[in-house]
């Protein structure tokens, strides 16, 4: 595993690749950056990707590695849900070589526009709720602590006093109430295939308060209103037990988007910034009401 401090090239980055999979046979680049190199290619005629980690910092390293857990641990104990099958897998040297899967995503867009089939939106819903219902025997580590991040909202404006501690008592309510989450269900990462949906990336797979993925998805398809309808309705079927975890992953992300928006000086940016404003107000009305 190399350092931020070194630079790497790709043949290095591919030779890493060799030693952990020796029969690797390396295609199409598909993307580089400082932190990452994903390489197109295949292991014995059968299409594969190897991601390999390029930089050192512990916020990837840490990702990284909990991809590589996440896909060991789907080697042992297969999930509810289609992901790609794990080649091998290194830690340490920070490789790991998956099958390649070939499909298309729900969406390309972070926050789509246009409309998602709502037979596909079922379908996606269906496998999170399905993987949500999961309980494979996963350790500690595995549980998102939502204090550092109910505090990070507070300091980075997201949460003023008032909202911090609302969020923070629906928080404490709903300890507990753990669901194995994918983490990130943007749509992306949802691929529909001849055999149904796969779901990829599981970087930020963990144990996350009941509803994080639909929160997510919620925040996501705000400007596609059915599908939020769609989402409220699973949570509602899951009891008031359901609403209060639910209300806090959907504040926490609705403050991370409004984040990556806050300095978008672009038509497209102010517009969603201010509706990300508008669905802010609503839910902080709705987290006060509940701690009430």
């Amino acid at each position: 595993m190399f350092t931020d401090a070194e630079p790497v090239s790709d043949d290095a980055l591919l030779g890493l690749v060799y030693e952990v999979c020796p029969r690797f046979v390396p295609g199409t680049v598909l993307h580089r950056s400082a932190t990452s190199f994903v390489v197109a290619g295949s292991v014995d005629l059968r299409p594969v990707v190897a991601k390999v980690l390029a930089g050192g910092a512990p916020f990837w390293r840490e990702h990284f590695l909990r991809e590589v857990e996440a896909y060991r641990l789907f080697e042992s104990v297969p999930p509810p849900v289609r992901t790609p099958e794990l080649i091998a897998a290194d830690a340490e040297r920070g490789v790991l070589v998956l099958e390649r899967v070939f499909g298309r995503p729900l969406a390309r867009e972070r926050h789509p526009t246009a409309s998602i089939p709502p037979t596909e939106l079922a379908g996606a819903l269906t496998e999170l709720r399905q993987l949500a219902k999961w309980q494979p025997p996963v350790g500690q580590s595995w549980i998102v602590n939502y204090t550092p991040r109910i505090d990070r909202a507070r300091r980075q404006g997201a949460f003023d006093d008032v909202d911090r501690a609302a969020v923070a008592e629906l928080a404490r309510r709903s300890a507990g109430r753990w669901e194995l989450a994918h983490g990130d269900p943007v749509l992306d990462n949802v691929l529909l295939t001849r055999d149904g949906f796969v779901l990829l990336d599981w970087a930020t797979a963990g144990l996350y308060l009941a509803g994080f993925d639909l929160a997510q998805l919620w925040v996501l398809l705000g400007e596609l209103h059915g599908p939020r309808r769609a989402i409220e309705d699973l949570v509602d079927d899951g009891g008031p037990a359901s609403v209060e975890p639910f209300l806090v992953n959907v504040a926490l992300l609705l403050g991370r988007e409004r984040r990556t928006y806050q300095h978008r000086t672009d038509d497209v940016g102010v517009a969603r910034r201010a509706r990300l404003a508008d669905t802010w107000n609503e839910v902080r009305a709705r987290v006060h009401r509940a701690v009430k």
